[in-house]
């Protein structure tokens, strides 16, 4: 292992400055502090904080480290850890990672510089054998991997034998005549994860059955995630049989079928890898599962590990695989199902055109509850941002209009009134309780013209920053950041900051950068792009309009915050006009990018896009310049609508905390406030904790609309601001004449 002299001859100073740098005893020069933890990071030094006792023998404590106890078979493994160790000299040391790798890390490494005896894991990070190599192996800490094991790895190796348990229970349900059956699993870098499919694939090739990769659905070791997968995958046409890694991914499919009446197992037969339990009561009713002996599982990890400790000069690492008691169990089951069909045809229709984003298609999913409750058919037409606010302008000219709710963004909301499309429902609003108390106040003014209301907020996000929380933490990187700025790397406060961070961040003005670049500019819609230059114009002190009222775009302020803009896209690597919102998603998760402007509705997405956990490698702050924009959107009744009553009584639908909990679990950011008020909801996405204050804050867009013998739509002021934009950043024009010609084009909208 590493020590600190090695640190310091590899740095070229003395040992005391490499300690004064580790314990902040002592100041260090920035450069010399980024060099030395530099060097700590290459030869993976971790300090001793029981370094005395390296000349003696190890401590008499054992790690424990779990990624959580929400699955009753990490629960049980833990009771049988617990147990096994009361009658051995030994102290036991129990942390939970929450699915998070670089806090498993830092307890490992905290447990290694305690000289810790031994450890015992189920490791959330088992693609990272790098990591366990230069940690583990090579501090010879004996350890017993239980369930995730990383490949190439020397350690003693506990699991259950998930390759002949799916096997088996695949070949039943063939047996018994299932043709239809799909395998749910957490993350196929785990190798407990990708026995369950070797499994699946090998039953379904041995017995002649046509086998679709599509059958087998990867997701999060998570109820929730379980529940969207299921929810956006399954339930429209549920398979015969499902079989489940996991007791959680039970669950979660359970909660998407009981929202769809889906009967189990009389639509779909549920099986899930479980553990063994005299007390049926907790199993879900009809849910299917194996008997493993989970707690058996962990008094032989303690076996294995002190066994590893008495014998260390010669004990063989240990790989181990429990047998399921599947064969021959008591698992009966059913006759396969006939193929799942909706035994009731809807009585009435209401049709919904909308744009495609992550709230409405959580909307779309979880109305199927409220098809049921009212045998209705809601059908969702989905069409582009610009298709939409036509469409709407064109439906409303019909003497019938072809739909009955129209889905707008909170700046169209004047002019669709202007052109008297939209119903006042105002009567409805404001005579529910549930909509005045239970409604984000923000977002239901946002659907208020003048003291009427013409909407139901449906969509109520904030701006936001998100930036790569593992880059930002790095020592090394903290170090550069400070030599070159002498100042921290921080969250920034100020658009130049945000611009000092995003230079940083791009390899063609640092070499050293992790990323290629520092941030993007959202373009390729022009709302996306007005709301990138809005949000500048308002922290630097200026707007489209003066003090007295009047459109004014060539003042001092705006001729900044548009230059500022034009420094960012210098840090992007297309500039300010062809990224879409899609792909500035695909940058950030990829480590492409550093930094992404981006709405709390878009979390989630962006959270998949990063192939790890939300906690792990993403954090999010305020915007800089602390000035959002209010963003939201609305459904609005169509005049011609037969459906007002079943239209008001989905809006109240929409309003109950359980649908407002369904709908912000499959990815939506709902306008309820019930969502914002309970703990596991915002433990699972902590960024809503700063919605509310950001939606607080927010700005309006206002835009000019109404000439003498027309009526502008936002998105003509919209593409007018772009085109000059572009222009500048092209350097066709300078940011001033830019700006003076922004202003000459929409007057003459008004001439």
């Amino acid at each position: 292992m590493a020590t600190l002299k090695d640190v310091a001859e590899k740095a070229g100073v003395s040992i005391a400055t490499v300690s004064n740098c580790i314990n902040n005893t002592k100041t260090v020069k920035p450069a010399t502090r980024a060099k030395i933890m530099q060097i700590i990071e290459e030869l993976n030094y971790i300090p001793n904080a029981s370094a005395k006792s390296l000349k003696s023998e190890s401590s008499r404590e054992i790690g424990v480290v779990f990624p959580d106890i929400d699955d009753s078979c990490h629960a049980d493994i833990l009771k049988g850890i617990i147990s096994s160790a009361e009658n051995m000299d030994y102290t036991l040391n129990i942390s939970f990672s929450y699915h998070t790798p670089k806090l498993e890390r830092k307890i490992i490494d905290q447990l290694i510089g305690r000289n810790v005896a031994g450890i015992i894991l189920i490791t959330c990070q088992p693609q990272n054998a790098e990591y366990f190599q230069n940690s583990i192996i090579r501090h010879n800490v004996p350890t017993v991997f239980i369930d995730h094991f990383p490949d190439n790895i020397d350690a003693n190796f506990l699991a259950f034998d998930n390759y002949n348990s799916c096997y088996y229970l695949t070949k039943k349900l063939i047996e018994n005549g299932y043709t239809n059956i799909n395998l749910m699993i957490g993350h196929s870098d785990y190798f407990s994860e990708r026995e369950c499919v070797r499994g699946f694939t090998d039953a379904h090739d041995d017995l002649g059955l046509e086998f679709d990769s599509a059958q087998v659905m990867e997701t999060r070791f998570t109820k929730e995630s379980a529940f969207r997968k299921a929810m956006f995958n399954i339930v429209e046409r549920p398979p015969q049989a499902i079989i489940t890694s996991s007791h959680p991914l039970a669950k979660g499919v359970i909660e998407a079928f009981n929202l769809c009446s889906i009967k189990i197992p009389k639509d779909t037969c549920i099986i899930t890898l479980g553990e063994e339990s005299w007390n049926e009561s907790n199993y879900l009713p009809n849910l299917l599962h194996t008997s493993r002996t989970a707690y058996t599982l962990g008094i032989r990890s303690i076996h294995v590990l002190m066994k590893n400790l008495r014998e260390s000069a010669f004990f063989e690492k240990e790989f181990m695989l429990f047998k399921d008691n599947v064969i021959g169990s008591h698992i009966q089951i059913p006759k396969a199902p006939l193929p799942y069909y909706i035994s009731k045809s809807p009585k009435r229709t209401l049709r919904i055109i909308a744009t495609s984003m992550p709230t409405i298609l959580s909307l779309h999913a979880v109305s199927k509850e409220f098809e049921r409750q009212h045998e209705v058919k809601i059908e969702f037409d989905f069409v582009s941002y610009r298709e939409l606010i036509e469409t709407i302008v064109a439906d409303s000219t019909r003497e019938k209009s072809k739909y009955d709710i129209y889905m707008y963004d909170t700046s169209w909301l004047t002019y669709l009134v202007n052109l008297d499309v939209l119903a006042d429902i105002t009567e409805l609003i404001t005579s529910n309780e549930a909509f005045t108390r239970h409604l984000v106040p923000k977002n239901l003014s946002n659907a208020s013209y003048k003291g009427r209301y013409y909407g139901f907020p449906i969509v109520g996000g904030s701006h936001i920053l998100f930036y790569r929380k593992d880059l930002f933490d790095q020592p090394s990187i903290q170090n550069q950041f400070e030599t070159r700025y002498n100042m921290p790397l921080r969250p920034p406060k100020t658009w130049k900051e945000f611009n000092g961070i995003a230079q940083f961040f791009t390899k063609e003005y640092n070499p050293y950068s992790p990323t290629m670049y520092g941030t993007s500019v959202i373009g390729s819609v022009n709302e996306e792009f007005a709301l990138e230059l809005l949000i500048r114009l308002w922290s630097f002190g200026g707007g489209l309009y003066d003090s007295a009222g009047r459109l004014k775009l060539d003042t001092p302020q705006n001729i900044k915050a548009l230059q500022s803009l034009l420094d960012t896209a210098s840090y992007t690597e297309h500039g300010i006009s062809d990224t879409s919102i899609n792909s500035s998603f695909q940058d950030f998760g990829s480590g492409r990018t550093a930094m992404l402007l981006s709405f709390t509705e878009y979390g989630t997405l962006i959270n998949d896009c990063l192939h790890g956990d939300i906690i792990t490698k993403i954090d999010y702050s305020m915007l800089p310049g602390q000035t959002p924009a209010n963003v939201g959107w609305h459904m609005g009744i169509s005049k011609t609508t037969r459906h007002t009553e079943l239209i008001a009584n989905y809006f109240k639908w929409i309003s109950q905390k359980k649908t407002s909990y369904y709908m912000t679990t499959l990815n939506g950011q709902s306008t309820v406030l019930y969502p914002y008020e309970n703990q596991e909801i915002l433990r699972l996405y902590p960024w809503m904790k700063l919605n509310t204050k950001c939606i607080e804050i927010s700005r309006n867009r206002v835009y000019p609309y109404k000439a003498p013998d027309k009526i502008v739509p936002p998105y003509v002021i919209e593409t007018i601001l772009q085109d000059v934009c572009i222009q500048a950043y092209r350097k066709e024009l300078s940011p001033q004449a830019a700006l003076q010609k922004g202003e000459n084009r929409i007057r003459k909208l008004f001439l």
